[in-house]
Order: structure tokens, then sequence, then C-alpha cells
């Protein structure tokens, strides 16, 4: 296994895919500042206002990199070449397993957390949302990216080609954006954790009330988060994904790779 993983982080770190996904992402990410002035907005302030926008970046990011690394071999056949070769479809699978989440979901936290660290250095905090309550959001953050890479992990395998995955990935993940809406705006239902775009959408939204901080009224984004939907989204994210990569392996395991 530890060679099918070598393999695949050269082949993810000599794809021209990788960095063009990254570029993509930066460059979502550098349209959030447009309407936020560096020399003077917080990090508590840009994430407060950018925060909803700032969590469906990974979304797409995860999507892109995670088909790519984890299916491409489908169209050289090296999965096969792997198996004739003496490795166990376990370790076939696995590695890729293991080698899609090392790259997708650093690449796309770190993209997500950028703008919000540069805010800082540049010009602080700020006191208009608790830090240590944001770093803890930011963490949970993890777990429905897992989910989401999981899911497109068992997406690849099912239908066996990165092009097929990736189309049927993107409109699924455009429908339960626009099933995400209408639940919101005509059902009395409030989506958390059910899907993990809106697991990620409802860490990045708080709730407001104004404080009087050094003599002056200020706008409180609070971070404090309820236990159940903490419990929530680790619990729902480490399930899904445990679901998803033993579908995938079992569906792995009795098909055709040829």
């Amino acid at each position: 296994m530890r060679n099918i993983i070598k393999a695949l982080n050269y082949q993810t770190r000599t794809d021209n895919v990788t960095y063009y996904s990254l570029l993509l992402m930066v460059l979502v990410v550098a349209m959030t500042f447009l309407d936020a002035d560096i020399t003077s907005v917080t990090g508590g302030e840009y994430l407060s206002s950018a925060g909803e926008s700032l969590a469906l970046i990974p979304v797409f990011g995860l999507l892109m990199l995670s088909i790519r690394i984890c299916g491409w071999d489908y169209t050289d056949k090296t999965m096969n070449y792997e198996i004739l070769s003496g490795h166990h479809r376990k370790e076939v699978y696995f590695g890729r397993v293991i080698a899609t989440l090392l790259w997708s979901v650093p690449i796309c936290f770190g993209v997500m957390v950028l703008p919000t660290v540069i805010f800082t250095i540049a010009n602080g905090w700020g006191v208009n949302m608790d830090l240590g309550g944001m770093a803890v959001r930011y963490l949970l953050s993890i777990f429905p990216m897992i989910r989401i890479v999981c899911q497109c992990i068992l997406l690849t395998f099912l239908v066996k080609s990165a092009y097929a995955a990736w189309g049927i990935g993107f409109v699924i993940t455009m429908f339960s954006s626009i099933f995400y809406m209408i639940v919101e705006e005509f059902i009395d239902m409030k989506l958390t954790y059910q899907l993990a775009s809106t697991n990620l959408i409802k860490l990045f939204t708080f709730n407001q009330s104004i404080g009087y901080i050094n003599g002056e009224d200020v706008t409180i984004f609070h971070t404090e988060l309820e236990p159940s939907f903490v419990i929530g989204t680790i619990v729902v994210s480490l399930a899904v994904s445990a679901i998803c990569l033993a579908l995938g392996y079992i569906f792995f395991k009795k098909s055709d790779v040829n």
C-alpha cells in the first residue's frame, strides 16, 4: 500500500489539475476581498461578512481534487496493473482513499483559512467575534470536508470514470444547494448536518447582537455552538464517511477494473 500511496503522491504533485484547482479556489477567495478594505478590516470582521461564501469554496475544490486523485487511474488501467502485480484490492482501494484524504482536505482547508489569516495578520482579530470559538468552528469544518471526500470516492468507484464523476458530482452539488434554499425558504425546517454543504454553511453562519465595547456599540457575532450540533457534525460526518468507504470498497471488490 505504501508504494501505491507514494505513486499517487507523485502523480498528484506533478498533475496540472491539482494546481488549476488550487488556483481556481484562490481566485474565488480573492473575490470575497472585493468589498473589504484590507488596510482596516479585521479577521473577525472579514469572516463575519464572508462566512457563508467562504464555506462553499472547499465544496467544489474537494469535488475536483478527490475525484481526480482516486479516479484518474481508470483511464489507463493502472489499478488493474497493480492488482496483477500482486497488490490486494484492499491495498489498491484504501491506498487511494488515504492519498485522496491527505491531499484534498488539507489543501481545501488551507485555502478556506488563508483569507482570515491574512486579514488577522494585517489588522488583528478584532473584538466582534471570539477567536477561540471560531477556531473550534474551523476545526469542526474538517469533518464535513472528510465526508464530502468520501462521498466523492464512492461516486468515482461507482461510475468508474473521473469525467462522469465530475459531471454527476457537480449536478448533485448544485441540486443540493437549490434544495437547501427551497427547504429554508418554503418549509418550516432548518437543515444543519443533513448535508455536508449545509453543515459547512451553518459553521460559518453567526447569530448577532449588539454589545458595548471600548465605549461604543459593536455588532457581536456569536461563535458558541449547541452541543447537539457539535455532536451531530462529528457523528454524522464520520458515520456517512464510513458507510461511503465501505460501500465503495464492496463495489470495487466485486467490479471489473479492466
